[in-house]
């Protein structure tokens, strides 16, 4: 494949423009006119392939000068590198129409006990560079009328700026940020120093390491002749790059294989603004924009489509990752390459510096080249990193199979026979990765959208579901329930539900599941309006990333705890018996959103605690309640009624006025989903003595690397 870009050499050569007292080439201790600073330089993208810019080219410079640490003076000014294949010859004049003076002297900045750091950028092969609203000019920061050297120091940031959109002719070229940082204190190959002692006497041919100085002809004097050293630029590209080359594979139609209509490829969440340092070259307060289309360049051998895009250094690529990278849409047909994938092809290569063995950090420099062959059966992937250093990254494959489901249960692997499962299509048909939309799963729950399981192989714990993505524009939502659980449907706005009763908790331990967003369950935010609706995934399309459902138990489990003293007022618990009245027996919970309500009427009749061990004398009870608030106004209050064999009876009219555990002021008024409440009851002859109440969140189950291939 082609190279977007030519690597580049500058070399620069900055005659003096004033005319100046010498003997042997040798600047004399007085001379008669100031001496221009000079450079002689190079701009690499490789260490294997250098050439020149390809065509005039602007370059902006930051001149620091520093004398001691009290004594320091900065400027900036332009050059211009003429176009040369091999050697760019730079020079202060023609930079302007104005004709503007951009030579900058040593006499002016402390002359022969000048030490000189040199800072520059550039646009490859632009002689007007812009960016958004900035231009080089504008960096330059002229001041009409003012001198060309300040006292103190000058900014070394520059904000720079790439676009989303990127498709434009010339948008890669404008925008491709190269910088010069090599001669300073701790550089290096910035600096040629005058050999005095060749037969001709000139610049080396060798470059040494600092900031630019006076070399004393005779360096054990500090005075007499000498020359001023040449500076020797090295330019390095500041922006990382990503080419895809997208091969047609089988399945295809000979018309076929075509981006949707105005897409190409999307990169998710890479840096596109930052700022700068061209003293240090690191980049801060960079974003997560993203590219929404990349430029075309010229096609691969093979290839179908070839797209380029660049983008600032520093994206993370994680080992584990199932976030997307790449999103392209052929034939209406979404494919992802998720993050996972990057890294299984990049590591490890040759190359990749910034690897800590779980991250892969995208470079400066470098071109992230992937071969991605499209097939209606697989997508292979390759990944190479050009330009600067080659890396050569291994296959990694997409599979078109069935969606296979598997369940964890703290840890360990669960039986998903132990559910149903189902998916409603959203009904949008919009490609979309925004989390405000594909959010409509109030609908048809039916059999018709159950899966059918088979465990790929016994005792697996994975099972292949009968389910295919039609094509990548249907969008599924997915959720599951108990084995053999009834949907029902609600004829007023077709949102599907099922039936919950309260009851013994082994028996009525009623779950319902969906992929959440958040996947911390004992932190899932619940509303009494909207259920489970901000913490639930929009609908989802074929894609590789891992699908995970959160099962999660819609029911209150109530416990109660009694105890009693050790005194005379001794009460005996063993046969004791607890009842629960005055509630809501039954429920229905929404498929769509799992939103809990109570249905029918307030019971009356006291429903007997179940036992919470074999041994009844623990006075420890169980029971599983439908959600609800324990007070519905006046002396219309959920209650709870103690029974011991010797006769006493024990009512608490009013649950609300007990208090969290560990608190003083906080009371618990409702039961709602997922939680265990553990009431206990210290009983005495003379009555109920410290009632406290803990809440705490059942077991979770997680439905776990549900995979959606294509």
């Amino acid at each position: 494949m082609k190279k977007f870009f030519n690597p580049l050499i500058l070399a620069t050569a900055l005659a003096a423009t004033a005319c100046t007292n010498t003997e042997d080439g040798v600047i004399n201790d007085d001379p008669a006119n100031k001496t221009a600073i000079s450079f002689v330089g190079e701009s690499r993208n490789t260490p294997v392939t250098r050439a020149g810019f390809g065509a005039d080219t602007q370059i902006a410079l930051h001149i620091r000068s520093t004398k001691d640490a009290s004594n320091i003076k900065e400027t900036r000014t332009l050059a211009k590198a003429s176009a040369d294949a091999t050697l760019s010859e730079v020079s202060f004049s023609n930079i302007d129409a104005a004709n503007t003076d951009y030579v900058r002297y040593w006499d002016d900045a402390y002359g022969r006990d000048a030490n000189l750091s040199v800072f520059a950028i550039a646009v490859p092969s632009k002689t007007d560079a812009t960016n958004g609203s900035e231009t080089n000019n504008t960096l330059i920061d002229h001041l009409a009328g003012d001198a060309t050297w300040k006292s103190g120091a000058l900014s070394e940031e520059v904000t720079w700026v790439v676009s989303s959109d990127q498709s434009g002719a010339n948008t890669i070229a404008n925008e491709d940020l190269v910088y010069s940082n090599n001669i300073k204190d701790g550089g290096s190959n910035g600096v040629y120093e005058w050999d005095f002692n060749a037969e001709t006497p000139a610049y080396k041919t060798t470059t040494s390491g600092g900031p630019m100085k006076f070399l004393y002809k005779d360096d054990t004097k500090k005075d007499g002749p000498g020359k001023f050293d040449q500076g020797h630029l090295i330019f390095n590209h500041a922006l990382s790059r990503v080419t895809i080359n997208l091969i047609k594979g089988d399945g295809f139609g000979d018309n076929s294989f075509e981006f949707a209509t105005g897409t190409n490829v999307k990169i998710f969440k890479v840096p596109t603004t930052g700022t700068l340092n061209i003293e240090t070259g690191k980049w801060s307060s960079t974003d997560e924009t993203g590219i929404s289309k990349m430029a075309t360049t010229e096609t691969a051998t093979g290839a179908t489509y070839s797209l380029m895009a660049q983008m600032l250094p520093g994206y993370k690529i994680g080992k584990n990752s199932t976030d997307n990278v790449l999103e392209f849409t052929i034939d209406n047909n979404v494919y992802y390459v998720t993050q996972a994938m990057m890294f299984a092809a990049l590591d490890g290569k040759t190359g990749i510096t910034l690897n800590s063995g779980t991250e892969i950090t995208m470079e400066q420099g470098r071109n992230y080249v992937f071969n991605i062959t499209v097939a209606k059966s697989k997508v292979n992937v390759t990944a190479s990193v050009v330009d600067f250093t080659p890396v050569t990254a291994t296959d990694q494959e997409m599979n078109n199979s069935h969606i296979t489901v598997s369940l964890t249960e703290n840890g360990a692997a669960a039986s998903v026979n132990n559910y149903d499962w189902y998916r409603l299509n959203d009904g949008t048909n919009t490609i979309s990765t925004t989390a405000s939309s594909a959010k409509n799963w109030d609908g048809n729950y039916t059999t018709d959208n159950k899966a059918t399981l088979t465990e790929t192989s016994t005792g697996s714990g994975k099972w292949v579901t009968n389910w295919f993505f039609e094509n990548n524009m249907s969008f599924y939502h997915f959720r599951a329930v108990n084995k053999k659980t009834e949907i029902k449907a609600n004829d007023t706005d077709a949102a599907d539900y099922f039936v919950i009763q309260s009851g013994a908790q082994a028996n009525h331990d009623y779950q319902w599941g969906a992929p959440m967003i958040n996947t911390t369950a004992n932190t899932l935010t619940y509303s009494e309006s909207n259920g489970y609706a901000s913490e639930i995934s929009p609908a989802i399309g074929a894609t590789n990333d891992a699908i995970k459902l959160t099962m999660l138990h819609m029911m209150s489990n109530i416990e109660i705890d009694l105890k009693t003293t050790t005194g005379n007022d001794k009460v005996n618990l063993a046969g004791s018996k607890v009842y629960i009245s005055n509630y809501y027996t039954d429920g229905t919970v929404l498929m769509g959103n799992g939103k809990v309500a109570v249905s029918g009427s307030v019971s009356t009749d006291l429903a007997g605690l179940t036992t919470g061990s074999t041994d009844a004398t623990t006075g420890s009870f169980t029971y599983a309640v439908v959600p609800q608030a324990l007070s519905r106004g006046t002396n219309d209050n959920i209650v709870i009624t103690i029974e011991t064999t010797d006769g006493n009876k024990y009512i608490i009219n009013d649950l609300t006025t007990v208090l969290l555990k560990n608190s003083t002021t906080e009371h618990i008024t409702e039961w709602l989903t997922g939680r265990s409440y553990t009431y206990t009851f210290t009983l005495k002859k003379t009555g109920i003595d410290n009632v406290t109440c803990s809440v705490a969140a059942w077991t979770n189950v997680e439905a776990s690397d549900t995979e959606v291939k294509l």
